[in-house]
């Protein structure tokens, strides 16, 4: 017999993450799914809901990891137990048109739909799946993988191998069974509906790392670590590709440049390319850590810990290439155009860091990162 003691601390704040189902114009809201399966919309949500909480999960074990208390993101239900556990989002977007868009420009649209809509927020961000995605058998459309600012936006592909409750949890991330060749493969070569969910609610964490302002790294969830996020939730893992992850010609890991965009106004979004990020040679023991640096951010992170009436900014001077906060600098990072953080610098906690000058570096089309110990987070292009 075993006794385990769960206690629950809801931070005293109305910044909370949303999940959304966005049902594109004409769609009755089914996605792509095994026949047999339960795909209604009501499913989804469920679906949604319990993939949001393990997400929430997730990122307070993997603080816990770093010597960091636990911390994690606040969901709507969290706050208002009358919520819904998921939202729908009905789009004006034709289910003809979501499929023949970009994955940017869904991002952008559902992005702007949401924030002239009743739910709009500068205190919610959203994490939302759509749920017209649609494997022909040679290619999928409406299946998008984007975060930043207030929005994850991502498809609905493999939404079915994802369980439904909790006691469904073990069968979804140990179930081998092929996945056939009318539906979505999306497992990092493993071909499976356990790889499929693992590789796609790990895309789900990463996503969502971005609206966090995290960037890119060598390694773990904010690279292709992500892909192996059954470890997390197993004693054991389930057969698997080791180190799973796509890689190009170079042996880089390939990842889509993250996004930094205002969850408030959402403006036009710039095409962003295709990117790689240099494969590590670090072994990990589940391949899902978050870098010191990440977890620092989100351990820091205004939506992880409780409202507070203390205000303090941070600001660049580039004259003198200089970052400062008075309530002490925390985490200073330089980042490349894809995202991928290139120069990281965290600064502990035995004294307030004020000031940090950068050293001159030729990185073309850099972006600062800056965050203090109050949660302000800095985000200019130097």
């Amino acid at each position: 017999e075993v006794s385990i003691t769960l206690r629950l601390v809801v931070h005293s704040t109305e910044l909370c993450v949303v999940p959304l189902y966005v049902v594109c114009d004409g769609h009755d809201g089914r996605f792509q799914a095994p026949e047999g399966t339960d795909n209604s919309l009501d499913s989804a949500c469920r679906r949604i809901a319990l993939g949001a909480h393990l997400v929430q999960s997730l990122y307070a074990e993997k603080l816990l990891e770093k010597g960091l208390p636990r911390k994690t993101f606040q969901v709507e239900n969290d706050l208002d137990p009358g919520s819904p556990t998921c939202r729908v989002l009905h789009s004006q977007l034709t289910m003809s048109e979501a499929r023949k868009l970009k994955q940017e420009d869904l991002w952008e649209f559902i992005g702007r739909e949401i924030m002239t809509s009743p739910i709009a927020s500068e205190k919610r961000k959203y994490l939302a799946i759509l749920s017209c995605t649609f494997w022909d058998g040679t290619k999928v459309v409406a299946d998008p993988a984007l975060g930043g600012g207030g929005l994850a936006l991502l498809g609905s592909g493999t939404l079915h191998t994802w369980p439904e409750s909790l006691s469904q949890l073990i069968h979804c991330f140990t179930d081998q069974r092929k996945m056939p060749p009318g539906l979505l493969d999306n497992s990092c070569f493993r071909g499976t509906f356990a790889g499929c969910l693992s590789t796609s609610l790990g895309s789900v964490c990463h996503e969502v790392g971005h609206m966090f302002n995290l960037g890119h790294t060598p390694t773990g969830i904010m690279s292709r670590g992500f892909d192996n996020v059954e470890r997390v939730f197993l004693s054991v893992p389930s057969p698997q590709v080791k180190g799973c992850a796509k890689v190009d010609d170079t042996n880089n890991l390939i990842l889509v440049p993250c996004l930094s965009i205002s969850s408030s106004t959402l403006p036009t979004v710039g095409k962003p390319e295709r990117a790689s990020c240099p494969a590590s040679e670090t072994s990990e023991d589940d391949f899902t850590s978050f870098t010191s640096a990440c977890a620092a951010i989100l351990a820091h992170h205004k939506w992880f810990n409780n409202e507070t009436s203390e205000t303090s900014t941070v600001t660049y001077d580039p004259i003198r290439n200089l970052v400062s906060s008075e309530a002490g600098l925390k985490v200073v990072q330089l980042r490349g155009s894809s995202g991928s953080v290139i120069k990281s610098w965290e600064l502990g906690s035995k004294s307030p860091h004020k000031h940090l000058i950068l050293p001159r570096l030729k990185v073309p089309h850099a972006t600062l990162v800056a965050i203090n110990s109050f949660g302000s987070i800095l985000s200019q292009q130097i």
